[in-house]
């Protein structure tokens, strides 16, 4: 039998406003929203009225690094120290004379802390990551990761995952060498993958990826309609790399045992760059845009691209963000919000993350559209996730209101009272409930 979860208010992001209905799931899918005066609660198996409150859709994250969760645990085993003692000694011999204050050395410490931690610690980490994002009204994400390890785990766990592989290559050779291998792993991955996990690939950035590589990926994307995204015009550094042919992301690659390599062509912006390799089109996912030009939006707007909107660690490691006024100038109904990781972020919360640029550009109705059915319609999973329309999975957040608030009340929110998953309560009163 079917289940009625009454509220105040239920937005359900295809446009309309609800007072006094009920959301009617069946089987974990959504089946209608009727008021609630209509309701014969005998025909139910199971009704709870929420009351004051709102009802939305779970929400889409469209950036993440889960498994930088737990970076700063102290693994104190022998083997650790000496993997600490090994990091800092390459650390010192690459990075000397880089400001300890830069990206490039910042980045540098992740990736050593990240070295130094055992796989438990990692997996553990990682399920860390994902539990957080729940409780903050999170049912779907992005995750960046190079590793497959994580699999299982996202097979496991309620939330969507949209598992995109990063991907480095620094010759023609490691081109080929880097392909091989993701795709021997996707392919294996497509077989194993439960309904809740999706792949993608995710070539790091124009700094860190060979040409050939690209071009490789732009092939067998199309070909089998695999989804790609990419960090894009993020830091100074890699503005310098691209006008100069060198800067001190060579030193990083140096660090993470990559050679130097060249632009393939010097003095070409960011989004140009990418067109000449045939990067651009509909299945691309841009991350961050810091250093975008006008010309640069024109062209990524002209192809339909997306983005990852990550304003408090693009602020947090470069000091420089695109404004949210501009992100919907050229972005419109085609970006949502990332969060990244708890490395270089204060938490995971989405809401946060409107609050931190949002003077007004986006009244609540248009935010919650941006919290879930524009970032599901990115990833392509809005055909079963991004609103509570009919045969939808009934993955929904439950806000509690204070007396005189209504649905507005949203945007000064940290994070829902309540979290479903295909109807089922994962967060009850702020607490894991699975």
């Amino acid at each position: 039998m079917a289940k009625a979860y009454k509220a105040k208010w239920i937005i359900p992001s295809d446009g309309n406003v609800y007072e006094d209905c009920a959301l009617i799931v069946d089987e974990g899918k959504v089946q209608e929203i009727v008021k609630q005066d209509l309701i014969d609660e005998a025909q139910f198996d199971f009704v709870r009225d929420f009351k004051n409150a709102l009802i939305t859709p779970g929400f889409v994250n469209l950036h993440n690094h889960l498994q930088y969760t737990d970076l700063k645990a102290k693994n104190k085993s022998p083997k650790a120290k000496l993997k600490k003692l090994y990091t800092i000694l390459k650390k010192h011999y690459f990075l000397t004379g880089v400001s300890k204050k830069s990206f490039i050395f910042r980045l540098a410490n992740l990736l050593s802390d990240y070295f130094c931690m055992t796989r438990e610690e990692k997996i553990a980490s990682f399920k860390k990551g994902i539990e957080l994002s729940l409780l903050n009204g999170t049912t779907a994400v992005a995750q960046l990761s190079r590793e497959s390890k994580y699999f299982d785990l996202m097979n496991e766990m309620p939330l969507k995952t949209y598992l995109f592989f990063e991907l480095f290559s620094d010759s023609v050779e490691s081109s080929k060498e880097e392909f091989r291998a993701i795709k021997k792993k996707i392919d294996k991955l497509k077989m194993q993958k439960s309904e809740n996990t999706f792949i993608g690939v995710a070539p790091h950035s124009v700094c860190c990826v060979h040409k050939r590589l690209f071009k490789i990926l732009v092939k067998y994307c199309k070909k089998h309609n695999i989804l790609m995204t990419i960090r894009l015009a993020e830091s100074k550094e890699e503005m310098d790399w691209l006008k100069h042919g060198f800067s001190d992301v060579d030193l990083l690659n140096e660090f993470t045992n990559h050679k130097k390599f060249e632009p393939m062509e010097e003095g070409l912006s960011p989004a140009h760059y990418l067109e000449q390799l045939g990067v651009l089109s509909k299945q691309l996912i841009v991350s961050y845009g810091n250093y975008l030009s006008v010309s640069d939006l024109e062209l990524l707007n002209a192809y339909k691209v997306a983005l990852a909107y990550c304003p408090r660690i693009s602020d947090n490691l470069h000091n420089k963000k695109l404004p949210l006024d501009i992100v919907k100038q050229y972005f419109q109904n085609r970006f949502g919000f990332g969060v990244n990781s708890l490395a270089f972020n204060e938490d995971v919360s989405l809401l946060n993350e409107l609050k931190y640029v949002n003077n007004g550009e986006l009244d609540a109705l248009e935010a919650i559209k941006y919290l879930t059915i524009i970032p599901a319609k990115i990833l392509r999973l809005n055909n079963i996730i991004g609103s509570l329309e009919v045969d939808k999975d009934a993955d929904f957040n439950v806000f509690e209101l204070e007396d005189g608030e209504d649905y507005n009340a949203i945007l000064n929110k940290k994070r829902p009272n309540h979290v479903y998953i295909k109807a089922n309560r994962v967060v009850k009163r702020g607490e894991l409930n699975f």
